[in-house]
């Protein structure tokens, strides 16, 4: 703040003096402050309507304009306990009988208790015999094969049931495996079988997965490996399905390889690109942490964080250091720039020397020749030299198309691949179906399960019914069943407890005795349909009422938002009934909100003919009340919940009854005419209003936004002013100083 003479040869209060005149002038910033705390108020006031309003369009006046509100059934059920009826609006209304005779069921198996007591029990501890077993696993149309190796763990079959979509559990405390199907219903049935693997099928599924390199391949090749493998296990050497694996296996041992090869030149050209300080645009993009933060560009210009970080470091330097520094004419700048490019160098060389690693480890067999091929391709022809010659974006292309055009595989090499592998096939192949399985050698009973078979909706248990003969001991199984209804002498089925049929949903609760039927009635529901209109109405009116009041509040003319000095003044309570004063005001005699209402109010008398005959609310009994002051809310005259006109015919509930179609065309029609009406409202002015909006908040926002900027300037003015007003009583001050000093010199040259 400048220092400034105050009143020392005047004798005048300039401080006070000043304060006043600004007093004065900041009056103009004041109203303009007032008339945008206004315009917040009624911003608020508009957006707080605006929801109530969209929430009456969206949730109510939409439903109150189709046709489907207004055919709504009900279901009348002699029993509950039974069934719970639904009726859609398409249900024929009349009266029907219903035998429950299923309610549908998930398949369910516990199995009988076994010797284990974690899940990472493995389960050749439990029985040799589980070694080498293929155990299937189908639900629904999918099929999951588990072979039981030496490691294998109760953990690892409980996973595979639950790939297979089982639910699926070991209970330790119980020490069984609880097994169910995730859906009811026949469909949804599952079966779990066994059979041993002998040792020389295995040894020849191995010959064939080492001849494709199963170690190296991706999660998605090595499940298409095992897929040809179990297609290759019911068939000969030739056949569709034999062709098929063959070609399958030799294009998930190309596509490893080439993936490999790939990986490999992909590598070796970053290790390359990074040792020769490859483009900022390819080091930016990689995710290295530690290459992004030591980043020194080419330009020469070191980041503000790096600056920050070795201007540290050089304030940390000793007196001899930064003497050495000295004598190399070196400044601070200069510290800070050979740092950064030391250490980046640095990060450089280390990633550099990760990925030749890496690439160096990556081979396929180690194998020379494929090494060099990979750098052949990988540059193809080309040095580092030669790519960093080219622009940004065509060294991106080229590295790019460098990595994935490398083939590493032809079409020549892939008919090699399929050679390689055809004997190994061939091999597996001449198996007979009695050599890769023996047969009666299930081992199932030893986790406490069983050969579980379903077919064409029969269950069978090792082959035999499921009668607890042929399970082992404490296995108990639930078969999975369908919910079966005889409607009106039909019989219906369902997978689940829901049936539906005609416009009917039908929830199962439990079964019925023979010949003893529940009925049921179907009807058009009338209170149904009477209290979704009460509903509106009440929505309706609550708006209404609200928007009536505040158009019609009362006068605040000579309230102004207060200051923060005419605050401080009033008590809390004080200030908050002032400021509700004006609130309440913000919308009296509002244009637009006149419009809205309005427009509403005369979409609500309008007429509709159904059938030649003009129908409006009144028609219904849907009419205004005798008491002007509500402001064109309705009511439903006879409604017994009013208390007015509760005493009147019910018109409304009288023509659903008899007269139900006209209801469903004149107030689908009438509400169809209010959503128009309050659509337009809310697209009535372009570019000044948002979707969904019924006042102007963009135009609002940038009249606030005025009103900031404005404020702005007059902060810059008022600054100007007061300096203005110092600057003269300072000259003033000079001015009397000079005088006073002429007069001391006079009065001594003339002896006073």
């Amino acid at each position: 703040m400048p220092i400034r003479m105050s009143g020392l040869m005047s004798g005048l209060d300039t401080e006070a003096i000043v304060a006043e005149l600004m007093s004065v002038q900041s009056m103009k910033k004041t109203k303009v402050q007032q008339a945008k705390t206004k315009l917040e108020w009624k911003q608020t006031a508009w957006s707080d309507l605006n929801s109530k309003l969209v929430n009456l369009y969206n949730k109510y006046v939409s439903k109150m304009q189709m046709e489907a509100t207004y055919k709504a059934k009900k279901a009348t059920v002699s029993d509950t306990s039974k069934a719970n009826v639904t009726a859609g609006i398409n249900a024929v209304n009349g009266n029907y009988t219903m035998e429950v005779k299923n309610v549908a069921t998930a398949q369910y198996l516990t199995g009988g208790k076994i010797n284990a007591s974690s899940t990472n029990t493995k389960l050749s501890t439990i029985d040799q015999d589980l070694v080498n077993q293929e155990i299937v696993i189908k639900n629904g149309d999918k099929t999951e094969k588990f072979v039981v190796t030496a490691n294998s763990t109760i953990a690892d079959f409980t996973k595979a049931l639950k790939n297979a979509g089982l639910n699926a559990n070991f209970d330790t405390a119980q020490k069984r495996f609880f097994i169910s199907s995730k859906d009811s219903g026949l469909e949804n049935a599952f079966s779990i079988t066994s059979s041993a693997i002998t040792q020389d099928e295995l040894d020849k599924q191995q010959a064939i997965r080492d001849a494709v390199g199963y170690s190296n391949m991706s999660t998605e090749n090595r499940k298409k490996v095992d897929d040809a493998i179990t297609a290759l296990q019911t068939s000969g050497e030739s056949g569709d399905a034999y062709d098929k694996a063959l070609d399958t296996l030799a294009k998930a041992a190309t596509d490893t390889k080439t993936a490999i090869a790939n990986s490999a030149a992909e590598n070796y050209v970053k290790a390359k690109l990074y040792s020769e300080k490859y483009n900022e645009n390819y080091t930016t993009a990689e995710s290295d942490s530690e290459l992004k933060a030591k980043y020194y560009a080419d330009s020469g210009e070191v980041t503000d964080e790096l600056k920050k970080s070795y201007g540290e470091k050089y304030e940390a330097l000793s007196a001899e250091e930064r003497q050495k520094l000295d004598d190399q004419g070196k400044t601070k700048e200069d510290y800070i720039k050979d740092q950064a490019e030391a250490d980046y160098k640095a990060a450089l060389k280390k990633k550099a020397d990760e990925l030749t690693t890496t690439y160096v480890n990556d081979r396929v067999a180690n194998d020379e020749t494929v090494k060099q091929d990979i750098k052949a391709a990988a540059l193809r022809g080309k040095t580092v030299d030669d790519i960093n010659g080219l622009g940004d974006e065509a060294k991106q292309k080229y590295y790019k198309s460098g990595v994935a055009a490398f083939a590493g595989v032809t079409d020549q090499t892939y008919d090699t691949v399929k050679s390689d592998i055809t004997s190994a096939v061939n091999d597996y192949a001449k198996m007979d179906s009695s050599a890769r399985r023996n047969a009666g050698e299930s081992a199932l009973d030893k986790l406490g399960l069983a050969n579980i078979e379903v077919a064409d909706g029969t269950v069978k248990v090792n082959g035999a019914a499921n009668d607890g003969k042929s399970a082992p001991e404490g296995m108990a199984l639930v078969e999975a069943s369908d919910s079966v209804i005889l409607l009106n002498g039909a019989e219906l089925t369902s997978s689940n407890s829901t049936v539906t049929a005609n416009g009917l949903t039908i929830e199962l609760t439990g079964k019925t005795q023979p010949g003893e039927p529940i009925t049921f009635s179907v009807n058009n529901d009338v209170d149904g349909v009477y209290n979704a209109v009460k509903d509106f109405l009440k929505e309706y009116n609550s708006v209404m009422k609200e928007m009536y009041t505040l158009y019609n509040a009362e006068s605040a003319k000579g309230y102004e938002p207060l200051t923060s000095e005419e605050k401080e003044s009033m008590t809390d309570e004080d200030v908050e009934l002032w400021e509700k004063k004006i609130k309440d005001s913000l919308l009296r005699n509002d244009s637009t909100l006149d419009g809205i209402m309005s427009s509403m109010r005369s979409a609500m008398m309008t007429q509709v003919s159904v059938n030649g005959k003009n129908y409006a609310l009144s028609s219904f009994g849907i009419m205004t009340s005798t008491d002007w002051t509500e402001g064109g809310q309705l009511h439903i005259y006879g409604d017994p919940d009013d208390s007015v006109y509760g005493d009147r015919d019910d018109k409304l509930k009288a023509a659903l009854t008899n007269d139900p179609e006209a209801v469903v065309k004149a107030l689908s029609g009438i509400f169809t005419n209010l959503r128009e009406a309050m659509g337009q409202k809310m697209s009535a002015v372009p570019n000044y209003s948002s979707a969904l909006t019924f006042y102007q908040d963009i135009k609002m926002k940038s009249d606030l936004k005025d009103y900031e900027d404005e404020l702005d300037d007059w902060d810059d003015k008022l600054a100007e002013m007061e300096d203005r007003y110092y600057d003269q009583f300072t000259a003033m001050e000079r001015a009397m100083a000079e005088l006073q000093s002429k007069q001391s010199s006079l009065s001594s040259l003339m002896g006073g």
